[in-house]
């Protein structure tokens, strides 16, 4: 007789979901000892898990990246229903709140959020907008390669047409609307999630974008103590080191994290090294039951050098009809060179833009709370270019070496008055104005070549508060006010005389005859002016939600007042140095509602218009005071609807949006013909539909994918004002472009993502998983960008832009976990763009191929070859980093 011993299985069943925002939290880890062996699962899409054990668990802990643990005690088989897990960080409920972030199947908009350990497992050595080129609409370039360069589109609408928000905060450009992402280098160090919304969106502020909204939310300071360091190195020589330590929360309420990296490299563009640092300060303190203050400081101080500008296609790639024309490779770069045998370059662009951000959060009652944000922050820097010519011409035009690098050391020679035989027949000569450089070299706008930097610094301070009120649990009131001051403080100075004593300028009436010597950075030259603005506005919003509807309405009114300051066009006490203020009043009305069919279904609709000022420099057109627009605000009127299914397996959504923009001004200047072109009035439509999924086919196997079809339209005949660059005066009359139904260019209005993810070995004792994530991103129908007043004879009427050609791009990331006690070690290894697929990523301007020409050549759909100008992608790039957390 033998006898036969059988054990039960113990099943451990739940569900976790976000305590902040009452979302799912996919992927959490739950895990138990089972007789000295370490058993675990992890959530699925809706959050919930099934553990399942032979040997009998007592303990069972579940937990998330970036929030706080639970340890649960059980016995036999057991249900422990829903688990709401905490952040681990302090007042990030609050933070989360004012930041103005979407709530899945409740808010009625599209969105897309990605958490911390997402962002960092993805980003590699990419650029910070990299990371959303996975959602929806989302179109990012790296542009001319240098670091923080990159630009993004969403929805076909350009990066300044999109609000960037950092806890609430804006942080798009007052005068310009425009976000330098090397000033934000340090993003993805202290990113606790962003959120896309596109469209309407969802923000509390007082002022709408076209696009949508990107909200960042960064860390707050840990309740637990602890830390992590970092180091990677990756291609063309990156490296970065990063370290950060929390104290916890402490027994007199206080708490604070800090976090530090220095980056650099060679660039993957030749010419185009960079190093930069970042630092975050957090102080958190929990006063009471009622009162959290937290303080946070950030910024990231950069250097970078450039490829400032599109460069016709034959110029990397050669022309098959003329030998003559010299292949110089995607990664050429045509404003650099050597000085006395060190890199040397026109295009570099430095920048520190610190802000300070103070929160309170007010619980007033049980119904009642008041969150409220002060902040400011003061820019410096610039971006450097040239000054001058030599015998009429520029830099970028003189003769070159046999690699196509700029000869600064000749440029050096001319200046210091030794004629260069193919620079001309003529040198710099020696001054002969009596004065301090008599006898000396002296550049000049039209005698020789300088380098010198535009300086858009700028003083910028804020306040926005929120009231929140519940009238019962299921309607609430939200009212605030948002006011933002700013001044922005516009000069050129010297940066390099290359070679001569002095630089020589008369743009400042004030002091005509400027000598400006080497190492001089104080004295202004060219221009010197300052822009004001100044907004102010309430919003209000009403929420009803109950069990299966959530229904809101919100409003919104801004004033927006701009003046200009110009020093040097304008002597002190002339009424003309400072302009009156020119206001705009703006407003916002938008509804929608949000329908939860059962617990996969829901639905919802949005609608929404707004009026908003126009830019800056669309009202202050001209280098005067006196020269000033009357720009009409922009108009928008958009509707969306959404579909989305929640399953334990599938999550998947789709949207339909039409987005109507009436009133649009663009301005361009032309330099070489010494004209500006002012259009006025445009209208465009930009429509299509959405679809993102998410599959756990196996609980270590995931799949996502993303869809995105837009059709994107110029939908009127506008005019264009040309203007002398010189006098501000108007030349002719108004003439007609034609854009009608043409294609807006400058991102793929078709793109597709498809990735996957799968993980094996985890909650080992030491080893905690290996992860290979890969995904194939895919562009189309990407036309080229152009200036509507370029569109001016009847000809142009319904003429497409060129298209690029479409392509796609592989990634791939595998990363190893170990656990050594309490403490955590990551080994990543990314690599971009696996097949090194060669591709034009955008074209600056729209030339089709001219078949009269017996040396141009086609690239993609009729652009032309010869003169197109574009950008290249990057080729393969890798990055391996390894991370410690204690």
């Amino acid at each position: 007789m033998f006898g036969l011993r059988t054990t039960a299985q113990q099943i451990i069943k739940g569900k976790v979901l976000d305590e902040s925002t009452g979302e799912p939290l996919i992927g959490a880890t739950v895990s138990g000892n089972a007789g000295g062996r370490i058993v675990g699962t992890t959530s699925t899409l809706d959050g919930s898990f099934s553990l399942k054990s032979n040997a009998d668990l007592s303990k069972v802990t579940v937990n998330f990246v970036g929030f706080l643990p639970q340890e649960f005690t059980v016995s036999g088989s057991q249900d422990l229903g829903v688990i709401k897990l905490a952040p681990n960080q302090v007042s990030i409920n609050e933070v989360i709140v004012t930041g103005n972030m979407a709530i899945d199947r409740k808010t009625p908009v599209a969105l897309s959020t990605i958490k911390a350990a997402d962002i960092e497992e993805r980003l590699g050595n990419k650029e910070f907008p990299e990371v959303l080129r996975a959602t929806p609409s989302m179109y990012v370039t790296k542009a001319g390669g240098g670091f923080g360069d990159s630009r993004m589109n969403v929805r076909g609408f350009s990066q300044e047409n999109v609000s960037v928000m950092i806890n609430g905060v804006p942080v798009n450009g007052m005068e310009d609307s425009r976000v330098y992402w090397s000033n934000w280098a340090g993003l993805q160090d202290i990113a606790s999630n962003i959120q896309v919304q596109r469209g309407l969106g969802a923000s509390k502020l007082s002022i709408n974008a076209v696009g949508g909204n990107i909200n960042i939310v960064t860390k707050a300071s840990d309740r637990e103590k602890g830390g992590f360091a970092s180091v990677a190195f990756g291609n063309d020589g990156y490296m970065k080191y990063t370290a950060s330590v929390s104290s916890g929360l402490m027994k007199n309420g206080l708490a604070f994290t800090l976090l530090g990296s220095y980056t650099q490299g060679d660039g993957y563009v030749d010419g185009t090294d960079f190093k930069g640092w970042n630092y975050f300060a957090t102080l958190s303190w929990t006063i009471n039951s009622a009162h959290t203050l937290s303080l946070t400081a950030t910024g990231a101080p950069q250097e970078h050098n450039q490829r400032s500008v599109g460069l016709p296609y034959q110029t990397f790639y050669g022309n098959p009809k003329d030998p003559s024309v010299k292949a110089y490779g995607a990664k050429y770069n045509n404003g650099w060179g050597y000085l006395d045998g060190k890199q040397f370059t026109m295009n570099t662009n430095f920048y520190h833009k610190p802000v300070f951000n103070l929160n309170h959060y007010w619980t007033i009652s049980d119904k009642t709370e008041l969150n409220s944000i002060v902040y400011a922050s003061i820019g410096r820097g610039g971006g450097s270019g040239d000054y001058g010519r030599i015998n009429g011409t520029n830099v970028y035009s003189l003769p070159r070496d046999a690699n196509g690098l700029v000869r600064f050391d000749d440029i050096k020679r001319f200046n210091t008055g030794t004629v260069v035989p193919d620079f001309g027949a003529t040198a710099n000569v020696p001054w002969t104005t009596p004065g301090p450089y008599l006898g000396k070299y002296v550049v000049t706008s039209g005698t020789g070549i300088a380098k010198r930097a535009s300086m858009n610094e700028h003083n910028w301070y804020g306040i926005i508060s929120n009231l929140t009120h519940r009238f019962t649990n299921q309607l609430s009131l939200n009212v605030g006010v948002d006011y933002r001051y700013y001044k922005g403080l516009h000069y050129r100075r010297l940066e390099s005389t290359i070679g001569a004593d002095a630089l020589y300028n008369t743009d400042d009436s004030n002091n005509p005859e400027t000598y400006v010597p080497p190492g001089d950075k104080e004295t202004p030259i060219a221009y010197n002016n300052n822009g004001y603005v100044q907004q102010i506005g309430g919003f209000s919003s009403l929420e009803y939600s109950n069990e299966h509807l959530d229904l809101f309405a919100a409003a919104a009114v801004s004033n927006t007042g701009y003046k200009r300051e110009d020093l040097f066009l304008y002597a002190p006490g002339d009424p003309n140095r400072m302009t009156d203020w020119k206001n705009f009043t703006g407003y916002t009305f938008k509804a929608g509602g949000n329908y939860r069919i059962n617990t996969q279904h829901n639905v919802f609709v949005n609608v929404g218009h707004f009026s908003r000022a126009p830019f800056f420099n669309s009202v202050f057109y001209a280098n005067d005071n006196e020269k000033i627009l009357n720009t009409a605000n922009e108009k928008v009127f958009g509707v969306e609807l959404g579909y989305g299914l929640r399953t334990k397996f599938l999550n998947a959504n789709v949207n339909f949006y039409n987005t109507s923009w009436k009133d649009k001004t663009v301005i361009r200047t032309n330099s070489g013909a010494n004209e500006r072109y002012v259009t006025t009035g445009l209208d465009a439509l930009h429509k299509g539909i959405e679809l993102d999924v998410t599959s756990f086919v196996t609980r270590n196997f995931e799949l996502t994918g993303m869809a995105s079809i837009g059709d994107w339209r110029w939908k009127n005949n506008a005019q264009t004002q040309t203007f002398d660059d010189d006098t501000n005066d108007p030349k002719g009359d108004p003439t007609t472009i034609f854009t009608n139904n043409v294609k807006v260019g400058d991102a793929a209005q078709t793109t597709f993502n498809i990735g996957a993810a799968y993980e094996v070995l985890q909650n080992r004792k030491v080893l905690d998983g290996i992860k290979l994530r890969a995904s194939y991103f895919f562009a189309d129908n990407l036309y080229a960008y152009f200036d509507p007043s370029s569109r001016n004879k009847p000809t142009d009427e319904g003429r497409e832009a060129w298209k690029l050609p479409s392509y796609g791009l592989l990634d791939a990331v595998l990363s190893v976990k170990f656990k050594l006690g309490a403490t955590r070690l990551t080994w990543r290894l990314n690599v971009d763009n696996i097949l090194d697929e060669d591709y034009i990523s955008e074209s600056t301007n729209d030339v089709a191929y001219d078949p009269t020409d017996a040396t141009d050549f086609v690239i993609g759909n009729n652009g032309s070859g010869k003169r197109s100008t574009v950008y290249i992608g990057f080729g393969r790039t890798w990055t391996t980093s390894l991370r410690l957390n204690f």
